[in-house]
């Protein structure tokens, strides 16, 4: 069985989830949106298990410099967190604007005024597609599905 891979683009309200396999395609999945983080980890959880999880990639929110920003901090103590509970590779990965990045997708609905803003802000589908942005980077950096014969 080849690896499968989990997105994470971390927040401290919203943690944004994404999918890929060896075929090198990440899509969203529902981000982990409840009140508490104990109950966002069993989100986390069920998805690890659903989709048999084999490897973590985390976004790492570095300034443009690349230098480390107050919330990676944040992101460290997660990703501690993540490798206590569920024991699997963990990738951080330098997140750049995968968020403004997702506000750009052609097919993102926007919304029509501040009540859908903030449906959508709340449901993490912006998170989620944060989050398939960087696997997408992380997979496309590393040749993962992408053929190589000529």
């Amino acid at each position: 069985m080849g690896n499968v891979y989990l997105g994470i683009d971390y927040g401290s309200k919203r943690i944004g989830l994404s999918y890929a396999d060896d075929l090198g395609m990440a899509f969203p999945l529902p981000a982990a949106v409840d009140e508490e983080l104990a109950a966002r980890f069993e989100h986390i959880q069920r998805e690890i298990t659903r989709l048999r999880v084999t490897h973590l990639i985390l976004g790492y929110p570095l300034s443009l410099e690349g230098e480390k920003t107050k919330k990676c901090y944040e992101v460290d103590d997660f990703a501690e967190e993540l490798k206590k509970r569920f024991n699997l590779p963990i990738e951080l990965i330098d997140e750049g604007l995968t968020s403004q990045a997702a506000d750009s997708i052609n097919h993102h609905k926007k919304p029509k005024n501040a009540h859908e803003r903030t449906q959508q802000r709340k449901s993490g589908e912006r998170d989620s597609r944060a989050a398939a942005i960087l696997l997408q980077d992380y997979l496309n950096s590393k040749g993962i599905g992408q053929s190589t014969n000529l």
